[in-house]
C-alpha cells in the first residue's frame, strides 16, 4: 500500500496533500472575495461619479451652446434670406434663438422649416410648440399639436407627451395651476398609449398632477368654494392615495361640509402625522359629528366621538410636540479649525410658550449636507426633574459636539442643522433649521 506522502508545517504538525490543498484554495477564495467587494465598491462609487459628473457637464454644456449660439446671434443676420434657406438652415437657425431664448425669431425660423418640411416629418411641430407655449401662445400651440392626428408612432407620442408637460409647467409658473392640471392630464393620455412604461417618467407626471389640483383646491378655498376645493383634491387623492397633505386638506374642508367624512380623514393622521395636524380643528369636527350623530338617534356613536374628544387629549400630551408650542434659539456657535479641518459646536436653548407643563421632551440634531445626512445626535432636554414650565419656561444651554471633520469653507457653506423635537420617537418635529455660519457669531435667534 502506497504511503500517501506528508508535509509538516512550522508547527511540526502533519498535513496531507489534500489539507493543504484545501487550505490553498480557502485562501484563495477569500481573496478573491474580498477584491470582489472591492471592485463593486469602486465601480458603484464610480458610477454615482459619472452621474454626478453628467449632470454637472450638462449644465455647463448648456452654457457654453447659449455663450456659443449668442456670439453666432449677434454677429450675424440669421433672418436675411431665410425665406429662401432649405428646411435644415431654418431649422437650425430656429434653434440658435431659442438657444439665446429670442422666441419671436425662433417662432419665425420654424414657421418656415414647417413650410419646407417634407410630409411625414414632425420636428418642427413641436419645436414650433416649444416656443410658441415659452411665450405663453398656448391656443397657438394647442392647435397645433391638435394637427398631428398619428397616436400610434411611438416617437410622435413621445413627443406629444413631452409637449403637455412643458405646457403645464408654463401654466404652474404664471399660477394658472387648473390649466397645468388639463395639461398634465393630456400628457398623462399620451403616455398611458406606451406598453412599456417608465416608472421615473409617470412618476414626474403624477406628481405634476397632483401638485396642480393641490394648488388649483388652495385657490377654490381662498374664494369660499370648498365644493369645488373638494372635487379638486379628490382628483389629486386618485393619483396618490397615501399622500397624507392631500387627505389632511380634505379633513380639514370636510370639518364644515360633512363632519363625519371629516373625522374618517382625521383617524388615520392622527396616527402618522399628529404634529402636523390642527388638533382644534379635529376636536370641532367630532363635537359636529357627535351631535349629528344625537339628531339621528344613535347615542352610542355619539358617545364614542365625544370619548375620542378625551383620548386624544391625553396622547397629545404624552406624545406629540407642536412646533409653535416651542420656541428655538441659537445661543452660540462654535467652529472649531483643528489643522485643516473644522468642527462644529452649535449651543441651543428651547423655550416653552404653550400653555402646558412639559416634563418629557428629547431633541435631534442633524448634520446634513444637502439632502444627505452626515450625523445625528440625539439628547433628552427635558424630563421630570428638569420641567419645562409653560409660558416661558427655559432650558439650559443644550450643547452639540458633531464629530464630522469638515476640510474646507466651501464645503462647510453646503451644510446645514435641522433640529427635531419629539416626546414619542415614532413622532418627530422639525422646529428649525440653521444654515451653516463661516465664522462663530453672536447669540441670535434661530430662523425658524
Amino acid at each position: 500500500m502506497i504511503k500517501e506522502k506528508k508535509r509538516k508545517s512550522k508547527y511540526n504538525n502533519e498535513k496531507s496533500k489534500a489539507k493543504v490543498l484545501m487550505e490553498y484554495v480557502r485562501t484563495v477564495f477569500i481573496s478573491f472575495c474580498i477584491a470582489l467587494i472591492i471592485t463593486i465598491g469602486l465601480a458603484i462609487h464610480a458610477r454615482n461619479e459619472m452621474i454626478r459628473n453628467l449632470y454637472v457637464n450638462a449644465e455647463e454644456k448648456a452654457k457654453i451652446e447659449e455663450q456659443i449660439a449668442t456670439q453666432i446671434v449677434m454677429q450675424s443676420d440669421l433672418m436675411k434670406d431665410l425665406k429662401d434657406k432649405k428646411y435644415g438652415i431654418c431649422i437650425q437657425v430656429g434653434r440658435l434663438y431659442e438657444t439665446v431664448h429670442d422666441y419671436k425669431n425662433a417662432q419665425t425660423a420654424y414657421e418656415l422649416a414647417l413650410e419646407k418640411a417634407k410630409p411625414g416629418v414632425h420636428l418642427p411641430y413641436f419645436r414650433l410648440a416649444r416656443v410658441l407655449i415659452a411665450q405663453e401662445e398656448f391656443d397657438k400651440a394647442q392647435k397645433l399639436l391638435n394637427s398631428i392626428k398619428d397616436t400610434k408612432n411611438a416617437k410622435l407620442i413621445k413627443q406629444k407627451t413631452r409637449a403637455y408637460i412643458d405646457m403645464g409647467d408654463k401654466y404652474y409658473s404664471i399660477g394658472k395651476f387648473l390649466s397645468a392640471a388639463k395639461s398634465y392630464e393630456k400628457a398623462k393620455f399620451y403616455y398611458d398609449k406606451f406598453s412599456r412604461k417608465d416608472k421615473v417618467v409617470d412618476n414626474a407626471i403624477i406628481i405634476r398632477l397632483v401638485n396642480a389640483y393641490d394648488e388649483t383646491a388652495d385657490v377654490m378655498v381662498k374664494s369660499g368654494l370648498n365644493s369645488e376645493a373638494v372635487r379638486f383634491l379628490k382628483k389629486a387623492e386618485k393619483y396618490e392615495p397615501q399622500n397624507l397633505n392631500i387627505k389632511y386638506k380634505l379633513a380639514v374642508i370636510y370639518s364644515d361640509l360633512d363632519p363625519e367624512k371629516s373625522v374618517e380623514y382625521f383617524a388615520p393622521l392622527l396616527e402618522e402625522i399628529p404634529q402636523h395636524i390642527d388638533y382644534g380643528t379635529y376636536c370641532k369636527a367630532l363635537m359636529k359629528a357627535a351631535n349629528i350623530a344625537d339628531l339621528k338617534g344613535e347615542p352610542t356613536q355619539a358617545k364614542y366621538y365625544r370619548y375620542k374628544i378625551h383620548s386624544i387629549d391625553l396622547f397629545i400630551e404624552r406624545k406629540v410636540v407642536y412646533k409653535n408650542d416651542i420656541e428655538v434659539y441659537l445661543d452660540s456657535f462654535i467652529i472649531k479649525k483643528l489643522w485643516f479641518k473644522y468642527k462644529l459646536q452649535p449651543t441651543y436653548v428651547f423655550e416653552n410658550i404653550s400653555n402646558t407643563d412639559i416634563n418629557n421632551m428629547s431633541a435631534e440634531f442633524v448634520l446634513r449636507n444637502q439632502d444627505k445626512v452626515k450625523e445625528v445626535i440625539t439628547k433628552k432636554i427635558v424630563d421630570k426633574s428638569k420641567m419645562l414650565y409653560s409660558n416661558g419656561g427655559k432650558t439650559e444651554n443644550i450643547t452639540v459636539m458633531f464629530g464630522k471633520n469638515i476640510f474646507t469653507k466651501n464645503e462647510l457653506a453646503n451644510y446645514e442643522i435641522d433640529v427635531y423635537l419629539f416626546k414619542d420617537e415614532k413622532y418627530k418635529t422639525l422646529v428649525g433649521t440653521l444654515k451653516i455660519p463661516e465664522k462663530s457669531i453672536h447669540p441670535q435667534k434661530e430662523r425658524r
